[in-house]
């Protein structure tokens, strides 16, 4: 089995994209957790189930009836209900839904058998870290997101080697330096998620592991406003659109 290790990358502002789907949305990641536990509610022992939200929502109320087993037991029979009142709220995730993902690169010196640059990015071993909003999900940032069957040759810009050094050229400063800093843009669908680390009504917070499928990786500046390459993984493998724009 691989092992799955985690980037050095950080997440990048949205620029200049529509409205999208994004797992560093909380919000997002919180609504998984909800689809599951909705899921799973009927396996669930309601008794503590019942108390459980009583006590992390109506705590006014739990204080209120914590001494009298009676008007406790009624509680905990209410709060199921009106957890399954928002649950019922809650909409199944559309799995025709594009995610997007924005990190800031680095590109490494110019490979001149390949006339490309090769660059450190996500690779099949690698994993992005989530969190949830913190009802259903564990607050930190413990949900995983990997991908199926990613191909690592996708980590390359290539380049002419004329072109690369007017590339390179733009990038130096007065000293010498180079800024090799590009952002990567990736659309994907998520085909899987399930529960790394189940919840429980007694108080442990789930983790997901979601499982995406790419369907297309940008290489751009690090302004995320010029496309230096595209790959489109939703073409066959002789009809990837893979464009040099850096002229």
């Amino acid at each position: 089995m691989k092992k799955i290790i985690l980037i050095s990358l950080f997440l990048l502002l949205t620029v200049g994209y529509a409205e999208k789907f994004d797992l560093s949305d909380p919000l997002v990641v919180e609504k998984f957790g909800a689809n599951i536990v909705k899921n799973k509610l009927e396996t669930y022992d309601k008794e503590a189930l019942g108390l459980w939200y009583l006590q992390n929502k109506y705590q006014d109320k739990w204080s209120k009836v914590r001494n009298d087993e009676f008007e406790l037991d009624d509680a905990k029979i209410w709060a199921v209900e009106q957890l399954k009142k928002k649950l019922d709220k809650v909409k199944q995730i559309d799995k025709n839904s594009e995610y997007h993902l924005n990190l800031r690169i680095t590109f490494n010196k110019y490979d001149f058998k390949s006339k490309s640059f090769p660059i450190e990015a996500l690779t099949e071993n690698s994993y992005m870290s989530y969190a949830g909003k913190g009802e259903f999900v564990n607050s930190y940032r413990d949900s995983k997101l990997v991908f199926e069957k990613f191909d690592d040759s996708v980590n390359s810009l290539p380049m002419q080697k004329d072109d690369a050094k007017k590339f390179i050229k733009v990038r130096k400063d007065t000293y010498g330096s180079i800024d090799r800093e590009l952002s990567a843009h990736y659309v994907y669908v998520i085909t899987e998620f399930e529960e790394d680390n189940e919840f429980s009504s007694s108080g442990n917070p789930m983790t997901i592991k979601f499982t995406g499928k790419l369907k297309s990786v940008e290489f751009m500046d690090k302004n995320g406003k010029q496309v230096l390459s595209k790959v489109d993984f939703t073409k066959s493998t002789n009809s990837n659109n893979e464009q040099n724009l850096s002229k």
